[in-house]
């Protein structure tokens, strides 16, 4: 069991995770935005990160860059469905440039979240696998 701070300004898709990774038995912590879920970096030790990209207040990548600073970081799974002024490609790169240690486009479907979760906390992950773009 581990434990994993979920971070996406939708509550819908924080409750489809929870859902799935509790069904993986793992302690789910969830925030709405970066800043809360920088609060909760904070306070707590995590196992695992999973951060949506683009969101109010501080997106994914200010959470990365925060997290670039900490002696004890926890494993990163970026996700993104992309932006209006960026493709998800180009998101999901920067993620990878910041430093996540697996990066994802959206929609993720169940296997693909839970086989990354699962390779990232036994140390098998591969460097990001679903990463297709050219940088």
């Amino acid at each position: 069991m581990a434990k994993i701070l979920l971070i996406d300004d939708d509550i819908q898709v924080l409750k489809v995770m929870t859902s799935i990774l509790e069904r993986e038995h793992h302690e789910i912590t969830t925030a709405l935005d970066g800043l809360q879920g920088i609060k909760q970096l904070e306070s707590r030790q995590f196992d695992l990160l999973i951060t949506d990209v683009i969101m109010p207040e501080q997106d994914g990548l200010g959470v990365l860059m925060w997290l670039m600073n900490q002696t004890n970081r926890p494993k990163v799974i970026a996700i993104s469905g992309g932006s209006v002024s960026l493709d998800q490609n180009e998101l999901l790169y920067l993620c990878k440039k910041f430093f996540a240690d697996v990066v994802l486009p959206k929609p993720v479907g169940i296997e693909t979240l839970t086989t990354a979760v699962r390779e990232l906390l036994n140390g098998v992950a591969e460097d990001a696998k679903t990463l297709n773009t050219s940088h």
